[in-house]
C-alpha cells in the first residue's frame, strides 16, 4: 500500500511558507551576528562572504512580507474606495450607469 499524500495545494497562508520564513531570518541573524564577531577579529573577507550569504536567507522572508503588506494596502483601497463610491451611486443616475459600464466590460 502507498503513502497517503494530500490533494490540497499548498496555499500562501500554509504554515509551511511562514515557517520557512522565520527559519531563514532566524539563519540570517545567526550569520550576520557571525560576520559581526568576523569583522570586529579582522577577518573582513570571511565577514563580507557571511553577509551576503545571511542577506540571502533573509530576502524570501522579506519579499513575502512585502507581498503580504501590499496585498493588505489593496485590500484597505478597495474598501474605501467602494465606501467612497457608495453614496455617488445611490445619487446619480449616471455613476450608475458608468458602474454598469465597466462592470460588465470587466467580465466580457
Amino acid at each position: 500500500m502507498g503513502q497517503h499524500r494530500s490533494t490540497e495545494p499548498s496555499t500562501w497562508l500554509s504554515w509551511d511558507n511562514y515557517l520557512i520564513g522565520v527559519l531563514g531570518l532566524v539563519i540570517a541573524a545567526g550569520l550576520g551576528t557571525s560576520a559581526a564577531i568576523l569583522a570586529d577579529s579582522g577577518h573582513a573577507t570571511a565577514a563580507v562572504v557571511l553577509a551576503i550569504v545571511a542577506a540571502a536567507c533573509a530576502l524570501p522572508a522579506a519579499l513575502q512580507a512585502l507581498g503580504e503588506l501590499l496585498a493588505g494596502l489593496i485590500l484597505v483601497g478597495m474598501l474605501l474606495a467602494g465606501v467612497l463610491l457608495l453614496p455617488a451611486l445611490l445619487v446619480s443616475r449616471r455613476a450608475r450607469r458608468w458602474a454598469k459600464r465597466r462592470w460588465t466590460s470587466t467580465w466580457r
